[in-house]
């Protein structure tokens, strides 16, 4: 006897193939339509009673479409929106980080009218400590089996959001919670599975360090001390994993429905006990979209295309990214012309910000919504940050941490680093330079702002984003209690106020030198 598991996680709103650059493209590799089609050519090949379908978060925020759905007011088209999820019809989903991006009062209503379940077992009221949200837990019945399956949020999302966006929660431990519940489920079902938005802290297999011990990904930690679960459906990281591991199958399948997490137990019908695992990701380049939720979009992507082309500003010369990667290396005007919009609000003394998407184009002369939200299409606010110019320093070298020289002598990134690139920082607009081929650490050579090396004792304010300014990406000197200020604004009323009012002249300049 098989039974199936399917997992999605990290569509971030990407239900159509586009990826919005264009309003006729739709052909990109990605998108839950595709996932849809994916889900029923398996149900079909195994039978529906033999397949579990699953989600493990970061559904609500992300793509242009998810944003104008948010823009709509009374829920109009998160209504609508709901509808994509429903025609679905998950057996199970968890929560994901960004899914608490707009607020708790759109994540209720999300909740309050999809009849997927959703379960929930680290996210508590901090008055009952009972889960705020959905099941503790679920046991399903598939086929005469027994499967139970616990829900898992990140801790960490407190550290990134607005106080008012978790107000009233308590963020547990996932690998606490973990352990409580299969100790609990284990007697009762025949297979238990783990649904995690979250990632590794460590290789699966290896057990090498990957990152800073934080709490943020306590998968490795589940995995290796949690012997009672039998899989692992996970997501956050938006990396591709599919593997065996300490008896235990793991998937993780990318980002934007670009693929779907497969895991195939081979289960005795006698004992009903499992013989095999085997792990997998289906890309769903493969697949046709499925008509359904493309007929089911319609409506809302035609809207969607409309408000991405109202014009939001005109500028006096472009601000172009040629090409993502050259600009995280060598800088671009766009990367200059955000780091001017950042520290135009907070008046620092210094910025720094990621180039936040592979497809980012930058912005040309007429710039559109479109433009905007596809090249930061994070729901982030903007903080100002007291820093010494020892942690400034340590700031930068960890950065400049991501990078390597390739055998052709030329600056590039660790492998290992590729899926982390939105946590690489530039600055702007200290002049500094550093050598990569010294030690990680150790790798500036020059550090100075207007004209005078930064002083280690000395206080500076530091522009940036709150996914930072609370300690996302695992950057040394980043605490809360450093914030000294936290702009209301999104960067999309940023944008449109900062291009329309302060009329920027694009500094088209390097600032920086990577060799």
């Amino acid at each position: 006897m098989k039974l199936v598991f399917l997992s999605s996680s990290d569509i971030h709103g990407y239900i159509l193939p586009t990826d919005y650059q264009n309003q006729h493209d739709t052909d990109a590799p990605i998108g839950l339509a595709r996932v849809s089609a994916i889900f029923k050519a398996e149900q079909a090949r195994y039978g529906k009673e033999n397949v579990i379908l699953t989600d493990a978060g970061d559904y609500l925020q992300g793509s242009p479409l998810a944003s104008y759905v948010h823009s709509v007011k009374n829920y109009r088209a998160l209504s609508k929106y709901v509808a994509f999820d429903q025609a679905i019809g998950y057996d199970a989903r968890c929560l994901g980080n960004h899914d608490f991006n707009y607020g708790l009062d759109y994540l209720k209503y999300f909740l309050s009218h999809n009849s997927s379940p959703i379960v929930n077992s680290n996210i508590l009221d901090q008055t009952t400590n009972q889960p705020a949200f959905g099941n503790d837990y679920l046991i399903i019945e598939k086929n005469g089996l027994k499967i139970g399956l616990i829900g898992l949020t990140t801790q960490k999302v407190p550290s990134w959001e607005p106080a008012a966006h978790v107000a009233g929660l308590r963020f547990a431990s996932a690998y606490e919670q973990a352990s409580y519940y299969a100790q609990l489920l284990r007697p009762q079902v025949d297979v238990l599975a783990v649904l995690y938005h979250g990632g590794f802290e460590k290789d699966p297999e290896s057990g090498q360090i990957t990152e800073p011990a934080t709490g943020e990904n306590e998968g490795y930690q589940i995995l290796t001390q949690i012997p009672e679960i039998d899989i692992m459906l996970t997501g956050h990281q938006h990396r591709r994993m599919s593997l065996v591991a300490h008896d235990t199958a793991i998937v993780q399948p990318g980002y934007r429905g670009e693929a779907v997490g497969k895991v195939v137990l081979e289960i005795d019908e006698q004992t009903r006990k499992i013989k095999t695992k085997t792990a997998s990701l289906i890309d769903a380049k493969d697949f046709a979209p499925d008509p359904e939720i493309i007929k089911l979009a319609a409506t809302l992507n035609k809207e969607t295309q409309i408000w991405l082309d109202q014009p939001v500003a005109e500028l006096a010369q472009p601000a172009p990214i040629n090409n993502a990667e050259q600009a995280r290396i060598k800088g671009a005007p766009f990367v200059n012309l955000l780091q001017q919009m950042q520290l135009y609000f907070t008046h620092a003394d210094v910025s720094a910000t990621a180039v936040m998407s592979d497809t980012a184009k930058g912005f040309g002369k007429s710039v559109t919504m479109r433009d905007i939200l596809l090249n930061y299409p994070y729901a982030n606010q903007l903080c100002k940050v007291k820093l010494t110019g020892q942690e400034l320093r340590e700031i930068i070298e960890y950065s400049l941490s991501f990078l390597t020289k390739d055998a052709k002598g030329q600056v590039t990134f660790l492998p290992a680093k590729r899926d982390q690139l939105f946590n690489f920082d530039i600055f702007y607009p200290i002049n500094y330079q550093a050598d990569i081929k010294k030690k990680p650490g150790h790798r500036l050579t020059k550090l100075e702002l207007n004209g005078q090396p930064i002083e280690d004792r000395k206080t500076y304010y530091l522009a940036v984003n709150n996914y930072r300014a609370m300690g996302g990406g695992f950057y040394p000197g980043y605490v809360p209690e450093k914030i000294t200020s936290i702009l209301a604004k999104d960067y999309v009323q940023m944008f449109q106020e900062f291009l329309t009012k302060a009329k920027p002249q694009v500094d088209c300049k390097p600032n920086f030198l990577l060799q």
